[in-house]
């Protein structure tokens, strides 16, 4: 199990790097004004894909690293306690959902940049579809994810099974999770949290190795 541990790890302290440049992105390039306007994401696929299209696959490659980091917590929590297996694995299932989510918003945001050689080429009515659940895909994503997070932080500090002050880091991001005009806060927060989790597993996979 180490070896998933030390997965774990790593794909924590990438989801970090993952974070950080789509931030960047968003805020440099994309701009936060264009975000929460459909209209000027439609003209930016048109006229500038480059940027959504980098973001797109920065967030297939985080779905990736956060279903290891899932996977490689359950198998640390459940080493450390057997006796919540049935916990754990409903919280990962909401984890490895939120992953799902964060893949699936990727996927139809790629095909609408695709679709959108012009603003003609998209009618009125496919245009908010596309819209509607590339929003409706990311808030599930974030929400899931808010809610994995909540419970398995709240698990582990329940049994003592990771640092205190991480448990409550974790519960605290878990709740502004579940707050849509939050995203960007926890995106920020998300990447101390994922350094700290990073440190954590591997460290202990290291440990276990002596």
């Amino acid at each position: 199990m180490t070896s998933l541990q030390k997965l774990g790890g790593i794909a924590a302290f990438l989801n970090a790097i993952v974070a950080i440049a789509t931030l960047a992105i968003v805020v440099f390039l994309i701009r936060l004004s264009a975000i929460a306007d459909p209209t000027k994401l439609n003209e930016l696929a048109i006229h500038n894909p480059l940027p959504l299209l980098v973001q797109d696959g920065l967030k297939l490659f985080s779905a990736a690293l956060s279903t290891v980091l899932v996977l490689a917590l359950a198998s640390y929590l459940r080493r450390h306690d057997s006796a919540n297996n049935s916990a754990t694995l409903v919280a990962s299932s909401l984890g490895i959902l939120s992953a799902l989510c964060l893949a699936g918003n990727a996927a139809v945001s790629l095909y609408g940049i695709t679709q959108a050689t012009t603003l003609d080429d998209l009618t009125e009515f496919n245009g908010d579809q596309l819209n509607n659940w590339i929003r409706f895909l990311a808030l599930a994503a974030i929400g899931l994810d808010g809610l994995w997070l909540f419970w398995i932080s709240w698990l582990a500090l329940k049994h003592r099974r990771l640092p205190v002050y991480l448990c409550y880091f974790g519960l605290v991001m878990g709740m502004f999770s579940l707050i849509p005009p939050l995203g960007l806060i926890v995106l920020i927060l998300g990447i101390f949290w994922s350094i700290w989790i990073g440190n954590v597993l591997l460290q202990d996979a290291l440990t276990n190795e002596i």
